[in-house]
């Protein structure tokens, strides 16, 4: 999805489908996936209902997120806008600082509200009552 936002955030800014912006899309999908897995696994891996679970997400997460992905890639980003070179404006500032906004607002506003509504239900169980149940059944 960030990667269609992308795609559509280019054509809005006027950036050409070229062999510079291709590598960019390919490269946008790894960067994507950053702002999106941490969060998707810290949901997955807690227990509770989805709200709780995605609550407990945010919270542990949404800051790492935001300040070691998000702050720091925004700052590398920023520099490209001094640069004299068209190119690197266009095709690494322009694109790579809407990446990073369609990233943060994909993996901080809207995941967590697809997760808490159509999420999974929590795999995770009470250890203690399994394990008890399997010794005396042994």
């Amino acid at each position: 999805m960030i990667v269609v936002d992308l795609m559509g955030v280019m054509a809005i800014l006027n950036i050409q489908l070229n062999a510079v912006s291709v590598v960019n899309l390919v490269m946008s999908v790894g960067i994507a996936v950053e702002f999106c897995v941490h969060m998707t696994h810290s949901f997955t891996v807690t227990s509770g209902d989805k709200d709780q679970r995605m609550k407990h997400a945010l919270g542990t997460m949404g800051a790492s997120v935001f300040s070691g992905i998000t702050l720091t890639k925004l700052v590398g980003v920023i520099v490209l806008c001094f640069s004299r070179t068209e190119v690197f404006v266009i095709y690494y500032f322009q694109m790579y600082l809407s990446l990073v906004l369609l990233g943060f607002l994909h993996g901080l506003v809207f995941l967590p509200v697809a997760l808490s509504i159509f999420g999974p239900p929590s795999r995770c169980t009470n250890n203690e009552q399994g394990e008890d149940s399997s010794s005396t059944s042994s």
